[in-house]
């Protein structure tokens, strides 16, 4: 191979990388993820021993982006309803979920997204009744007017 040739060949590799590394992700619906990508395993959420608000029902919006390979980037704590600690838990168990893509998602394409988390939430496999209280704990927490960030486009 000849100087240009190994030349070019690093120019499309340098070029390759950056076009992945600047590409856009798909935003897409907390309820169409599972279209996109499926959670293949997660690892242990960091829980701390103590802290506020620990025990109390609590809904959490977490943002984050699935690359291509399935891995978590740019995870952002977005609403937390009581404030507390239980916002360490939340980003801790999104950082700890591992991806696979979806059979639709044959591209592999990396999406932005969020998922809602409760804490401490009424059990209603256990008691029914207390379904509508859930349903409100995880209302909280949605995102309406969610976006790409800036920084994503």
């Amino acid at each position: 191979m000849n100087l240009s040739s190994c030349a070019l060949a690093l120019g499309l590799v340098v070029f390759s990388g950056a076009v992945l590394a600047g590409e856009r992700p798909h935003l897409v619906k907390v309820a169409d993820l599972p279209k996109w990508w499926v959670v293949a395993h997660a690892d242990d959420a960091q829980v701390p021993p103590n802290g506020k608000n620990l025990t109390a029902p609590t809904c959490a919006a977490v943002s984050f982006r699935i690359n291509r390979g399935g891995a978590i980037g740019d995870v952002k704590l977005e609403k937390i309803v009581p404030e507390g600690d239980l916002s360490q838990v939340a980003v801790s168990s999104i950082r700890a979920l591992h991806y696979v893509a979806a059979a639709q998602n044959v591209g592999k394409d990396p999406v932005y997204t969020y998922q809602i988390l409760l804490f401490n939430a009424p059990d209603v496999k256990a008691n029914p009744g207390l379904f509508a209280e859930k349903q409100r704990i995880y209302d909280q927490c949605k995102l309406e007017d969610f976006k790409l960030p800036a920084s994503l486009m």
